[in-house]
């Protein structure tokens, strides 16, 4: 048997109909069940991680100090540098 899909959206308001409860009151325990259309909406939402990432024993990048998302590039990500003060006790006095 096959079933047909239909993608419809309805506004997130209640209605109780003469008494015998509300529509729509249930509906956050029916965004914890598992379901299609809650699988559909996690696995819309992956714009950051990929499958390479995902593998087991893999290193997305194995570059010390690059990101995962510029990982080929040349340049280093974010390049550690700081200047010199008192703090960091580097401050020399000149007199």
């Amino acid at each position: 048997m096959v079933a047909k899909s239909v993608n419809a959206t309805y506004p997130l308001t209640k209605s109780c109909i003469n008494g015998q409860g509300c529509i729509g009151e249930d509906d956050e325990l029916e965004s914890l069940m598992d379901s299609e259309t809650n699988r559909r909406q996690l696995a819309r939402g992956r714009r950051y991680i990929g499958y390479d990432a995902l593998k087991k024993n893999n290193v997305p990048c194995s570059r010390r100090g690059r990101s995962y998302y510029d990982c080929k590039k040349r340049r280093r990500n974010n390049p550690y540098r700081r200047g010199c003060s008192a703090i960091t006790h580097c401050y020399r006095y000149a007199r």
